[in-house]
């Protein structure tokens, strides 16, 4: 192309060339240029060189070296005498890409070109678009952070928006191979240095706006006005583009301004607005979001659509708005849009995820702004059930402020900050650091040192380690099985910047190989034996117990020691010998089947170094001459208190708070609905499945460590004193009573009897602790007025403090008005049972004692899935609905239960099958009678009834006139197979007795017929 054709869109201040007309606006002669650069070092001849004052160099000191590499003509900014064609111009960033594009022939004005700006979600952004367009068939290229791609190519990009030259290649390329629609990020360096002028944009997308950039435009006033330019300036100074559509963020502050600054100016482009309110024309309802994803159904002006995505968070969800606004500007089909975004499971470097056999959630983001690792860190917080650790830094020679702000913001929102490296540059790491730091101790004074952290962490703190790769090592080390760690500003960037240099580096990479030495570790530990085996002790996940010296077994047994070192160290206690490691204690318990006295041997022969038993057993010590000089051995008056007494002195040593759970119904579903809201904050132990007695109760706490903050514990019981064992070993702040109902009187002989054993739990609450109390229950309100402990009633009642208003079914479901002390919130459990309204209020009663927002107790709670055989609903495939409710039963529950089925049922049959109530002594006959007398006045179609008393439920149904046609008893054998040709399609069946009757296998059996 000729020199004079490429110039012009240009207009040259001077001209010095070399022909007769040198000094005028005109070319003699006119050389044919055939390349452009604006690199010295790349010139070629015959070539344009256009001079750029860049930040490290100034082209204008090169023009020698382009003239000698055979450069036709020079652009420069200043005045330049030389022997060669010279044309000066106000601007040489602004001339070049004028020139690029005359040079590539104008690619944008015959591509449609989207733009996608703003602080922090562009590549996201880019990511869904370039998804919606490929599954509509369009043919998509990509510039992007990283990455250029396009026609199943990928080229590595240096800039996020490239230098003009670069970026009308690009296109031109593009063009070529046959792509008809582009997505750019723009970013404000780009805007600002004329990078994307003359680009033809069809299409603009405002994603949001927050602190960056500022070491180059100096305030974020200046940082807007850039911004702004892409939208108001830039698309006027394109010919034949009057028209552009704009898709914008409403959510953001800066996204409003500029709808509103667009719809204000004559001519200008129409705005689709975007954002979680109905005033937007693109905006999403029945929002649900965790670390699996985002579920919603956005609506459009073309229409609504549901959507899932893998995606995690609502700044995610806020991209995927962006997106769709794109496809509906662009006319594609709502299945195209939902399709699109439902095919993008990651974004490389966006929370991506790093998949491990360990339980960790390990994260790798790009987010290295402020408002983006808030964003992050907040979708994690949300969705969190264990603790966050989170690393990263801030890069060198670029904004400070920016700094002490995101230090800040890991403080408030981890539990252990590792603040590192980025990409230093030319900056000292440590400087970068401190001022990090200097926001980080303003929320968590408490620093670690690495020396802290080889035991874990039991409290909010941070700590420094300037290497990266060490950082990343030290935070999946110290992590823990359900912990989240995020990796945080470089994502998929695969170098970093010291100094000058540029090195190899990649987070993901980093991340992997922290993971596989931790699996190693893992698999050793398991080869030791903490495999899970089905036994009490292994069932525990094994979590870093504190380990024990043999003085200090001593101590909290008051055992003697037999034989064996004082000083010895053991790794934890268990009572398995089975899966006991060779670094454990072993504790002989005697139980109703097993005594542990006869497996010593066998915990001998696998190495164990330490015994402790009860001294009326020392006689069954295998060779008890040839272990003194070996093992460890105490001896006790009573192994199964000595366990208590062990977990009662690790309680302590633990410092964290305790929360006891009791009750005669419900206290299994209450003690995992407040584990899950307590775990929204605080790093939590819980029971485990049904360890909730003299046994089960110690070793849950002996896995409580320095770690935990808090400890949500179910205490059950059979008879008096089993309570208050349990709350001395214990020792709750909080402690919950759900209710006091007609369970276990075969052992406690009376409802009175049941309410002073619960009362128990009362005396054992420390003395600044709080009760936590049923008030629509009058035994519990009698147990409020008689405590000295602070008191907190929960409730349906007026004068509780913690309410459910508005309460109603959702389908399997439930909805209710959760009333706070300062505030309400709606809350939406997943199960269909009214009674756990009540047990999520008593868990809501303990988050609000501990501070959490209404937010993270809504969360907590609507986190909740039933307890296998509470109440789950299972669909068949006859289309007969079976309620799971074999986990146990008492009068109380049988009747709630029957409720709840009535409430489900609607028009259609509903279908009792019921198994004996155990454990209620004289009052077993009467109160069978008196079910059999609910089932029937609560208009069911069938009972079905099995065990000691199943006549006795027969007798109390016919009592209120049910047909005796329509009742059935036997075995459980004879109920599966007569109840198959009675039941169909819309029958809803509950099934539903006590433990011991083992209803679950009526469930199974129908199960496996229903679903053939």
């Amino acid at each position: 192309m000729k020199l004079s054709s490429l110039l012009k869109t240009v207009t040259p201040i001077s001209f010095y060339g070399t022909g007769p007309d040198a000094g005028q606006f005109s070319l003699s002669p006119d050389p044919e240029i055939g390349s452009v650069h604006y690199r010295a070092q790349d010139v070629k001849p015959g070539g344009l060189f256009v001079a750029i004052k860049g930040f490290a160099a100034d082209g204008h000191d090169f023009i020698d070296e382009a003239l000698a590499r055979g450069a036709s003509a020079i652009v420069t900014q200043k005045p330049v005498s030389k022997k060669s064609i010279i044309i000066e111009v106000e601007n040489t960033r602004n001339a070049l890409a004028k020139i690029s594009d005359r040079f590539y022939s104008n690619p944008s004005k015959k591509l449609f070109l989207i733009g996608i700006t703003g602080t922090n979600g562009k590549t996201t952004t880019a990511f869904l678009v370039e998804h919606l367009l490929s599954e509509a068939g369009i043919k998509v290229g990509v510039i992007g952070t990283l990455t250029c791609r396009y026609s199943g190519k990928t080229f590595q990009n240096p800039m996020t928006t490239p230098e003009s030259y670069d970026l009308q290649k690009i296109l031109a390329e593009m063009l070529k191979s046959g792509i008809t629609h582009v997505v750019m990020e723009v970013s404000s360096h780009a805007i600002d240095l004329d990078r994307i002028c003359n680009c033809k944009f069809d299409l603009l997308v405002f994603t949001n706006l927050t602190q960056d950039h500022l070491d180059y435009h100096g305030d974020m006033n200046s940082y807007w006005s850039c911004k702004k330019r892409l939208f108001t300036q830039i698309p006027d100074s394109v010919s034949g583009n009057s028209r552009v559509s704009a898709v914008i963020n409403h959510n953001d502050e800066k996204g409003k301004e500029l709808i509103k600054l667009l719809e204000a100016s004559i001519g200008k482009p129409p705005v689709l607005s975007a954002g979680f309110s109905k005033s937007n024309s693109i905006w999403p309802k029945d929002i649900k979001h965790d670390l699996n994803g985002i579920s919603s159904k956005i609506s459009t002006p073309a229409g609504s659509f549901e959507f899932k995505s893998p995606l995690v968070g609502k700044h995610n969800l806020e991209n995927i708005l962006c997106a769709t606004g794109v496809g509906i500007v662009l006319n594609l089909s709502l299945d195209s849009i939902k399709t699109g975004i439902q095919a993008v499971c990651a974004v490389p470097g966006r929370l991506e995820s790093i998949p491990n056999d360990i339980n960790r959630f390990i994260y790798v983001d790009y987010a290295h702004t402020p408002d983006a690792l808030e964003n992050v860190l907040s979708a994690l917080r949300s969705a969190a059930t264990n603790r966050i650790i989170c690393v990263f830094g801030c890069g060198g020679n670029r904004d400070k402020t920016k700094r002490p702000l995101m230090g800040r913001t890991a403080a408030r929102l981890c539990d252990l900050t590792v603040i590192t490296s980025d990409n230093p540059r030319t900056e000292p790491p440590m400087e970068i650091i401190e001022q990090i730091v200097h926001g980080t101790k303003k929320t968590i004074p408490h620093v670690y040192t690495l020396t802290d952290l080889s035991t874990g962490f039991r409290e909010k703190g941070y700590v420094v380690e300037p290497d990266r790769k060490m950082a990343i090592q030290l935070a999946i080390t110290v992590s823990r099985p359900g912990d989240i760690v995020l990796i945080a500003g470089k994502g998929d960037e695969t170098y970093q910047i010291i100094g000058n240099n540029t090195i190899s580096f990649d987070d993901r990479k980093e991340a992997r190989t922290a993971l596989s030495k931790l699996e190693i570790q893992s698999a050793e530990y398991s080869s030791q034996g903490h495999s899970e085996l089905e036994t009490q002790n292994s069932q525990l996940e094994a979590r870093n117990p504190i380990p024990w010296t043999t003085a200090e077994i001593v101590k909290a047994t008051q055992g003697e020691l037999l034989c064996g070192d004082l000083k010895h160290s053991f790794s934890g206690i268990s009572i398995d010998s089975r899966s006991i490691s060779v670094n454990e204690l072993f504790v002989a318990i005697k139980g109703d089947v097993h005594d542990g006295h006869s497996f010593t041997s066998d915990a001998i022969e696998r190495g164990v170094s330490g015994l402790l038993i009860d001294r009326a057993n020392t006689d069954k010590l295998p060779g008890k001459e040839s272990i003194e000089n070996s093992i460890v051995c105490i001896t006790v008056n009573d192994t199964t208190r000595a366990l208590g007494d062990l977990a009662a002195f690790n309680r302590k040593r633990s410092n964290a708070t305790v929360v006891g759970i009791t009750g005669s119904n419900g206290k299994t579903s209450t003690r995992k609905m407040t584990a899950g809201v307590v775990s929204r904050r605080f790093s939590t132990l819980s029971t485990f499945g049904n360890l909730n007695n003299q046994i089960g109760l110690p070793l849950t706490l002996l896995n409580l460590n320095f770690n935990h903050r808090w400890a949500v514990l179910e205490l059950g019981m059979n008879s008096p004193g089993e309570i208050k064992r349990l709350a001395e070993i214990c020792s709750p702040d909080i402690g919950v009573i759900t209710n006091i109902g007609p369970a276990h009187l075969e052992g406690l002989g009376s409802l009175d009897a049941v309410m002073q054993t619960k009362a128990e739990l009362l005396k054992e609450i420390k003395p600044n602790g709080t009760a936590v109390l049923n008030a629509d229950d009058h035994r519990l309100l009698q147990l409020a007025d008689y405590t000295s402990r602070n008191v907190l009633l929960f409730g349906l009642s007026k004068n509780a403090l913690i309410r459910a208003l508005s309460v109603k079914g959702t389908g399997t479901g439930l909805s209710f008005t959760l009333v706070l002390p300062e505030e309400s919130i709606t809350v939406n459990l997943k199960t269909p049972a009214i009674f756990m309204v009540s047990n999520a209020l008593a868990a809501a009663a303990v988050g609000y004692l501990l501070g959490l927002t209404a937010g993270e107790i809504k969360e907590g709670l609507e986190d909740f899935k039933p307890v296998k055989g509470r109440m789950n609903i299972l669909k068949t495939g006859k289309g007969i609905n079976i309620i799971d409710d074999t986990y146990n039963a008492n009068p109380d529950s049988m009747k709630a239960a029957i409720n709840t089925l009535m409430s489900l049922k609607g028009n259609n049959r509903g279908i009792l099958v019921a198994g004996d109530m155990l454990e209620l002594g004289e009052y077993a006959e009467s109160m069978h009678r008196n079910i059999g007398r609910i089932a029937a006045g609560s208009d069911i179609a069938k009972l079905y009834v099995t065990g000691q008393f199943a006549q006795t439920v027969a007798t109390g149904a016919m009592d209120e006139d049910m047909d005796s046609r329509d009742i059935f008893t036997g075995t459980k054998e004879e109920i599966l197979e007569g109840i198959k040709d009675r039941i169909g399609p819309g029958d809803w069946v509950l099934v539903k007795g006590s433990r011991g009757m083992t209803m679950e296998t009526i469930v199974e059996g129908l199960l496996d017929w229903a679903n053939q």
